[in-house]
């Protein structure tokens, strides 16, 4: 008797959960929120205006300076990561060689 009155209190804290979950679900994302300020029409107009001469934005580098700085960049990334990846397995040789030795063992001398 008391275990399915503790599981009808867990089945209705489930449920009003759920009911939570997508009541939170459904305020965020499907009631339009007014948190912006409206545009006065004439700052509409201007908005839709297209620019007159669009500024070209170009993803690759300028010049050589920031070329080589990008090069130099990939480089320490790289080089710190082969020392990390070098610093973990000196860790990891040193932890199996205490292992073998019987320094972690319950039963101490």
């Amino acid at each position: 008797m008391k275990l399915m009155l503790m599981k009808k209190s867990v089945i209705k804290k489930k449920s009003l959960a759920w009911l939570l979950f997508f009541g939170f679900f459904f305020f965020l994302f499907f009631i339009q929120s007014q948190f912006g300020q409206e545009a006065k029409p004439a700052e509409q107009g201007k908005a839709l205006e297209p620019e007159k001469t669009p500024e070209k934005i170009t993803p690759s580098p300028t010049n050589i300076k920031e070329a080589m700085g990008i090069y130099v960049f990939l480089a320490w990334i790289w080089l710190s990561v082969i020392v990390l990846i070098y610093f973990l397995r000196l860790k990891i040789k040193e932890v199996d060689r205490l292992h073998r030795l019987g320094y972690f063992s319950s039963e101490k001398k």
